[in-house]
């Protein structure tokens, strides 16, 4: 059984938590210098100390957990089209022009009315819900870098055949002018994409 904490130990543990600095924490606990340079073996091996700092560390990761589990649940109950409760707030702004635009406690409750509806998300949040959801969960892949690497080889092939047309152009040889071109195009989508059956004609 772990002994209570003495006031002084609680206070090294919260700055500790705050810091991670042992001797710092001593020393803003009140200990002196030379307790404060071996604290980090005498305070943080003490076993009340220990708990005390598991506890707290725990409570604040359950809090946060809890809050991002909420979280996640309001995501999948709207991706998947689910009862929601929705808060609203309708101001009357001719009520509330006509108090002059007070905006004391009392005025408020005159022109502000707090509306609650339960009901599905509407269309365009469910699915902006669902998508996020599966991105989460990693089965909704992002597509548009695979896109971009896919533009930039097209881009690089046209140039790369209009490079070998313009090698392979001879001015001089008008009357062949269509077939240099066939040619040079064939010759530079081979370099391209390699040898296949749309490539040669």
């Amino acid at each position: 059984m772990t002994r209570k904490l003495t006031k002084q130990q609680r206070k090294f543990a919260n700055e500790f938590i705050k810091t991670n600095n042992a001797y710092q924490s001593a020393i803003n606990a009140g200990y002196s210098k030379a307790y404060a340079k071996n604290a980090g073996k005498k305070l943080l091996e003490n076993g009340g100390i220990q708990s005390y700092i598991n506890k707290k560390v725990g409570k604040v990761e359950e809090n946060e957990s809890n809050a991002a589990d909420e979280v996640l649940r309001n995501i999948y109950r709207i991706g998947a089209g689910k009862e929601i409760e929705r808060r609203y707030v309708n101001i009357d702004n001719l009520k509330k022009e006509a108090l002059d635009n007070d905006e004391s406690l009392n005025a408020r409750l005159e022109y502000m009315e707090d509306t609650t509806i339960i009901g599905p998300a509407s269309v365009k949040e469910q699915v902006s819900a669902a998508e996020l959801w599966f991105r989460l969960h990693g089965d909704f892949k992002n597509d548009s870098e695979e896109i971009e690497k896919q533009k930039v080889r097209k881009l690089k092939a046209e140039a790369d055949i209009a490079e070998a047309r313009a090698q392979e152009y001879d001015p001089e040889d008008v009357g062949n002018d269509s077939d240099g071109f066939i040619e040079a195009l064939n010759k530079g989508a081979k370099e391209v994409w390699g040898d296949s059956d749309e490539t040669e004609s």
